[in-house]
């Protein structure tokens, strides 16, 4: 179980916040592109998408042009792009015994080694790039650095097992906005009483006001906030339904908790809530344009036997992601208008409910700095 960590004594680089150009100049983001993104680690899928040997699952994103493939046993990823002549070869889902590109016919087995190549004497054995993953808690990464190792401190978290998860939706967007913004916005708490008038009341104010319980390293943050208890009334129709839905679920119950929300600084976050879970994947397409990737699982017999759970949660995190986006979209034209006067505002932190955020810019400091 997470602990309260507040006074752990850590120094800060800084007292304000990082200069408005790293949010709008191509220069940052290619810096952040080479240490932070290709760094990882990068978040490629969850083990329930490919259950079965031979399953496939085409990725998008930072993982374009490869698939997620279960062989042996194993969930890895291979390229989808022919040798040949570039095609893509597989699309959507489905199961396969070897991968064969629609031009021309030339056959892969599921580790990516080259079975045939029609007319030709001999197999030119150009075999398509596979990569290794690494499974944590029923999510899948890729990248040189071990999500093992970078996020070690949460190895007693139980809470963050979602091996028995099953993906409910996908949602796919982009957004003119730099991807720093939508991660800043959960890495904060100080903006929820303004900002989210459903979830502020349904969240213990005790958490968001400083006792904290959170784990943080090098390259994440990861932090628990409970519900208030006994569950107060709703403060919009979203959150009257889930609440009704979520207490018959628990028989009464008090929930573990409100949300667990979890960024890795390579541009991902990942949000527990009770029965579901949110892997959302930021790939910058320039310094002030974004995709988004935002997949939704729920517990494997909640989805199968409360459908009206998955229903009235999905719209309680609907709510609170549409007002999030809202206030990304506030902060970045701001800043923009401010960078195109040429100038800079870097205002204080609010400790401790903004200690996510500053940590998230010490670590922006050190890759910047030492690029």
């Amino acid at each position: 179980m997470p602990q309260s960590l507040a006074n752990t004594g850590t120094q800060f680089q800084s007292d304000v916040g990082i200069p408005v150009s790293w949010y709008l100049d191509p220069e940052i983001l290619e810096i952040e592109r080479q240490h932070l993104f290709a760094a990882g680690p990068k978040y490629v899928g969850h083990i329930s998408m490919v259950p079965k040997d031979g399953d496939y699952v085409v990725l998008s994103g930072q993982h374009a042009g490869k698939i997620l493939v279960r062989h042996d046993g194993k969930p890895q990823m291979i390229s989808n792009v022919c040798r040949h002549r570039q095609a893509q070869m597989l699309s959507g889902q489905g199961n396969v015994k070897n991968i064969v590109c629609p031009i021309h016919s030339w056959a892969y087995d599921l580790d990516g080694k080259q079975l045939a190549a029609p007319q030709f004497t001999e197999n030119p054995c150009l075999d398509l790039e596979r990569t290794e993953l690494t499974e944590w808690n029923g999510l899948l990464f890729a990248g040189p650095r071990d999500i093992h190792r970078e996020v070690a401190p949460l190895a007693s978290w139980t809470e963050l097992d979602t091996s028995n998860y099953v993906l409910e939706r996908v949602d796919e967007e982009e957004h003119d906005l730099n991807w720093k913004v939508f991660l800043e916005v959960y890495l904060e708490d100080y903006h929820i009483s303004t900002v989210h008038p459903g979830f502020r009341v349904f969240v213990d104010p005790n958490d968001l006001r400083g006792a904290l319980q959170f784990v943080s390293g090098e390259r994440f943050f990861c932090e628990q906030v409970n519900v208030r208890w006994p569950l107060p009334t709703p403060a919009s129709p979203a959150f009257a339904a889930f609440q009704r839905v979520m207490m018959d679920v628990l028989k009464g119950r008090r929930p573990p908790y409100a949300a667990i929300w979890m960024t890795l600084f390579s541009g991902q976050l990942l949000e527990w809530y009770p029965y579901a879970f949110v892997a959302t994947t930021y790939t910058p397409l320039s310094a002030t344009r974004t995709r988004l990737r935002s997949e939704y699982f729920f517990d494997r017999e909640i989805a199968a036997t409360r459908r009206d759970y998955v229903e009235t949660a999905a719209a309680v995190l609907d709510e609170v992601t549409g007002e999030d986006h809202v206030a990304s979209i506030q902060l970045h034209e701001g800043r923009r208008a401010m960078y195109e006067r040429g100038e800079n505002a870097q205002g204080p932190y609010q400790m401790p409910m903004e200690q996510g955020l500053r940590r998230f810019h010490d670590c922006l400091r050190t890759v910047v700095e030492n690029a």
